[in-house]
């Protein structure tokens, strides 16, 4: 009896466990991969609820290997309250011999960089993270995907 108890008490912190979620938020928003403009927005809203925590911020791009640029150059709006700020971020996405940085899987590679660590959300609220891309071509071709990653 007790070993059955013992199993049941292990098979169900695996599950829990197994089910937590790894980032606070993570989300990814699809992009014209044959013709993504400049002028096309990607927009991200996080709710904060704990302006005690310490926070990191990522962007993901999932891109085609064959995309022909060894970079993405993005402008990264952030906004809350009456609080705005725009900043310019490059995600390296090949290194010099052409292969992928970041995770490969069939035709798509996907590339996580840091954008900003060790951040404190100062209010509870809605926090909202804008992107467009920078690149000299214009639609660009080749990227499917951006996204945000934050974790506590």
């Amino acid at each position: 009896m007790k070993k059955q108890s013992l199993y049941f008490i292990f098979i169900l912190v695996f599950v829990f466990t197994a089910c937590e979620q790894k980032h606070f938020y993570n989300e990814f928003k699809t992009v014209d991969v044959k013709g993504w403009k400049s002028s096309d927005t990607t927009q991200f809203d996080i709710l904060i609820d704990d302006t005690s925590a310490i926070y990191s911020l990522s962007v993901s791009v999932r891109h085609q290997k064959d995309y022909e640029f060894s970079n993405l150059w993005l402008t990264i709006f952030t906004e809350y309250l009456n609080e705005k700020k725009a900043v310019r971020f490059e995600i390296p996405l090949f290194k010099k011999d052409g292969t992928p940085y970041g995770k490969a899987s069939g035709s798509l590679c996907t590339q996580t960089m840091p954008f900003q660590k060790e951040i404190r959300f100062p209010v509870k609220g809605k926090y909202t993270i804008r992107m467009v891309q920078l690149m000299r071509k214009d639609p660009l071709d080749g990227i499917s995907d951006i996204g945000v990653v934050l974790d506590k």
